[in-house]
């Protein structure tokens, strides 16, 4: 018997950051930027969104910049008895869209949300790709961004195909939300 199954996939552009400091260049300075304090409330404010609509991950993926972890903390608490595993991956900073791609396919297939924290250009790039028609995917996210996606794979016998089976025009857009 075959039936489809939907699964939720997040993709979070982090939030307003610091800018790098004058004297400081390269991947560490980079990745050691925190968010401003509009930018720790946007991530609250996201936070609240994601609450009010019942989007509770099971899995998070965050890059190992300190504006990601520092925006997924600002999400918390997702709600009671929420406790999703996270994971803090170094592969994710500034990843392209294929290497984005890659991890989620790794995903157990037990996993039903995903909640990805992560940055442009690869974001966006993904979230393009996996949809491939909706037009409110056709730019960079802004900060702050949060995309809702249904992945719909196929259910063998109650093994599901869901993160393997990722692909051009398997993820349906639900929401698109900016700050």
């Amino acid at each position: 018997m075959i039936r489809p199954v939907a699964h939720r996939l997040l993709l979070l552009r982090h939030c307003e950051a610091e800018p790098a400091r004058g004297d400081e260049f390269g991947s560490a300075a980079d990745q050691a930027r925190p968010l401003t304090q509009a930018g720790h409330l946007m991530a609250r404010r996201r936070g609240e969104s994601m609450r009010r609509a019942g989007l509770v991950p099971d899995l998070v993926l965050c890059s190992p910049a300190m504006r990601t972890r520092q925006t997924y903390a600002g999400l918390l608490p997702f709600g009671e008895g929420a406790r999703p595993e996270i994971r803090i991956e170094p592969t994710l900073y500034l990843a392209a869209p294929d290497e984005l791609l890659a991890r989620l396919r790794a995903t157990s297939d037990s996993v039903h949300t995903i909640l990805l924290v992560g940055h442009n250009p690869g974001l966006p790039a993904l979230a393009r790709y996996l949809n491939g028609v909706e037009r409110a995917l056709d730019s960079d996210f802004a900060l702050g961004t949060l995309a809702t996606f249904q992945v719909e794979v196929e259910e063998r016998e109650s093994i599901a195909l869901t993160w393997k089976a990722l692909g051009p025009r398997t993820a349906w857009l639900e929401s698109f939300s900016q700050n």
